[in-house]
């Protein structure tokens, strides 16, 4: 005999799952910008971008998250409204074909303008850091993609089950973190690109973290 479904189970257990999807989105988004930060670094025309390249994808998580709440709250609403609407439609994969293809593409434009806003800006603001500082803050984000790519080899590790994994997972993470950060400490200066020239309030020996005399 089949078994009835209770909608309103099935409906709270989709709710729980809402933080652990708004979570891997964020990763997922994380371990992009770790990519590209990375291939950034090791081409030579293009490393200066390489922190904001990073922090683009970054920011797309967050927006991403916000973009899905607020589809969700208008399906919610609309279904409230008309009383015949299902709220089960938010965790299909029609969710798009409910809402609307306008708003999906409205989204992504979005999306982009904020995150190449706050990339240039970032770009900005950094190349008028002193070296020291510059050093400081690259070492520490760096540090940073190092752990996204820890977080990435542990969930490899469990996926594969292999053997002693918590072991080999902690040793990877501090491998990671401290070569990352290692890294970029000693080769902070060929991620700077030239000194800048307009609005500028650090002179070149500054930028470059040499000394002028």
């Amino acid at each position: 005999m089949r078994q009835a479904i209770d909608p309103g189970t099935v409906s709270a257990k989709n709710v729980e799952m809402l933080p652990l999807l708004f979570g891997l989105t964020i990763f997922a988004f994380l371990l992009l910008g770790a990519v590209v930060f990375v291939v950034c670094a090791v081409v030579p025309p293009i490393r200066r971008y390489a922190l904001s390249a990073a922090l683009w994808c970054a920011v797309c998580g967050p927006c991403t998250i916000g973009w899905m709440t607020l589809a969700g709250l208008g399906l919610a609403a609309a279904a409230f409204i008309t009383k015949n609407g299902d709220l089960q439609s938010f965790h299909s994969p029609r969710l798009i074909e409910g809402f609307g293809w306008t708003y999906l593409i409205v989204g992504v434009i979005a999306t982009a303008a904020v995150a190449t806003g706050i990339a240039w800006l970032h770009q900005k603001v950094v190349r008028r850091f002193t070296f020291a500082l510059f050093r400081l803050y690259v070492t520490a984000v760096s540090a940073g993609i190092g752990c996204v790519f820890g977080l990435f080899l542990g969930w490899l590790l469990m996926w594969r089950e292999v053997a002693y994994y918590g072991l080999i997972w902690c040793v990877g993470v501090v491998i990671l973190v401290v070569g990352f950060a290692f890294a970029a400490y000693r080769n902070a200066r060929r991620l700077r690109g030239e000194a800048p020239t307009r609005f500028t309030w650090i002179s070149p020996e500054e930028y470059m973290g040499v000394d002028s005399q």
